[in-house]
């Protein structure tokens, strides 16, 4: 163990996935967050080439919250030795199994369908896609598979909930505690208490996971960050700045206006956890003003419906007046047209048989899962309105989408793209380049280093300037496997 405590990026460091930061000091080690690598075949090979750590002699793994590039290969664990506790928040600990054991079938699906010649197709075709990003994305040999079922099971059994705000010892000298980070139900910031390295004080270390913007209107606001030596920070959009909430849903409220009086569907790609549940918060709120216009509203991801239903479960982490509809016994995020799916046979019969409706389908970067064949079926029809939130990865159908697509092949169908096409761009789960300044200089005071990692290296570059000069804080942007004493 490291004499002077230090801190190594394994993931994120310049990307926004596959975060997995290793703190280690004189007392112990712990992981922060085990997330899966995204974006491109490359990217799915690096996560079955796991960091060369020994896992056995790991005190903790901490989840920040139960996003795939950040909790993605925690399936990975039993069979590299790690026996400890993954410790997590209430509500991560219920999401986390249902995580695991989706991915664990997701890869298993991938591997059988590569091998039958049956795997979803889904890209832009006019224009022509670039080569260069075509091949990345480009399938030739056998999928990884990092898990299995049993080994989801086994990292499961793991799991140990923490409460926000209490302490908790791992070894002597070594402890951890989370505080609310308002990016998705029961994500954290983690703060970890260590020895400093040659008789120094006390060091404290928070790696903030994913915050979430100040306009979350879902969950309740974030906390005021705790005084530490060395802040680990988030940087996804360093570089972006967003508009006021009001404008993202008159935006979304014109889309339904010009919807109702066609008679058309409204297609939302959407990714399960934290984005369904904002766009159905949003949908509630335009419905109260009378902008639903009576549209049904289907909700086709039962991970989606899972994650949406445990919001009620914890009326606590909610934003006025969403909790107090909870703690009355309402659901806050239901209302009389909002439909549930929960088979595929269910969904095929809502997108052969029902022309007007709101639709929020997986996967949100339009690669895979129900949304295919909603897109289908309608993407020709003038009428159809396409709303695309949050980023996408370059390459991928949801990311022509947004752009300039002409033509795509969905499956063995090439299809026209005539429908209209609304981007979102406000409706992001992370704070903006201001948020991420505020909240690091509402901490008092200010910590002497900060570290950036979970940003692409201009949102990195974007943001180093300001911190210096708006926040006096020194700022480290680290490579990859890269230690960095503090």
């Amino acid at each position: 163990m490291a004499s002077t405590p230090a801190i190594t990026l394994f993931g994120a460091a310049g990307e926004v996935t596959g975060s997995c930061t290793l703190i280690e000091c004189s007392a112990g080690r712990v992981l922060v967050d085990f997330g899966l690598f995204q974006g491109n075949i490359a990217e799915e090979w690096r996560n079955a080439d796991p960091p060369a750590l020994d896992f056995e002699h790991i005190d903790a793994v901490i989840v920040t919250h139960a996003h795939v590039d950040h909790c993605g290969r925690l399936g990975m664990l039993p069979r590299l030795g790690f026996r400890g506790p993954i410790i997590c928040t209430e509500p991560t600990s219920r999401l986390l199994p249902r995580v695991l054991r989706g991915s664990a079938s997701l890869q298993a699906a991938r591997l059988i369908e590569f091998r039958n010649g049956t795997a979803p197709v889904a890209r832009v075709i006019d224009p022509p896609p670039d080569p260069e990003v075509q091949q990345r994305l480009t399938r030739t040999i056998e999928p990884p598979v990092i898990y299995d079922h049993a080994d989801a099971e086994g990292a499961s059994s793991l799991i140990s909930p923490l409460e926000y705000d209490v302490w908790r010892d791992l070894r002597p000298g070594l402890r951890v505690r989370l505080h609310d980070a308002s990016h998705v139900l029961g994500s954290a910031s983690v703060e970890i208490e260590m020895p400093g390295g040659h008789g120094a004080p006390v060091r404290r270390v928070l790696c903030t996971g994913d915050l979430g913007p100040r306009s979350q209107s879902v969950l309740r606001p974030r906390t005021t960050p705790p005084a530490v030596d060395v802040v680990v920070m988030e940087s996804t959009n360093g570089s972006k700045k967003f508009g006021p909430v009001a404008e993202i849903e008159e935006l979304l409220g014109a889309v339904l206006d010009r919807a109702a009086n066609s008679g058309a569907r409204v297609l939302m790609p959407t990714f399960s956890v934290g984005r369904a549940q904002q766009l159905l918060h949003r949908l509630a709120r335009l419905r109260a003003r009378g902008r639903l216009h009576g549209l049904p509203v289907y909700v086709d991801s039962p991970m989606a419906v899972f994650a949406s239903e445990l919001h009620q479960k914890f009326p606590a982490l909610l934003a006025e007046p969403l909790r107090q509809e909870a703690e009355n016994g309402g659901a806050p995020l239901h209302f009389a047209e909002l439909h549930y799916l929960y088979s595929r046979r269910q969904s095929l019969k809502i997108q052969r048989g029902v022309r007007s409706a709101i639709i929020l389908a997986g996967s949100g970067f339009c690669d895979a899962g129900p949304i295919l064949h909603h897109l289908a079926g309608a993407i020709e029809d003038p009428t159809t309105e396409i709303v695309l939130t949050g980023h996408q990865i370059d390459g991928t159908l949801g990311h022509g989408l947004s752009g300039e697509a002409r033509r795509v092949l969905i499956n063995d169908e090439q299809l026209h793209v005539r429908a209209k096409r609304t981007r979102l761009e406000g409706l992001s789960g992370h704070a903006d380049q201001a948020e991420l300044l505020e909240w690091l200089s509402s901490m008092s005071p200010v910590p002497g280093l900060v570290v950036l990692n979970h940003g692409s290296e201009k949102s990195r570059a974007a943001l180093t300037p300001l911190v210096r000069e708006q926040c006096g804080a020194e700022v480290l942007s680290p490579r990859l496997a890269a230690p960095l004493p503090v």
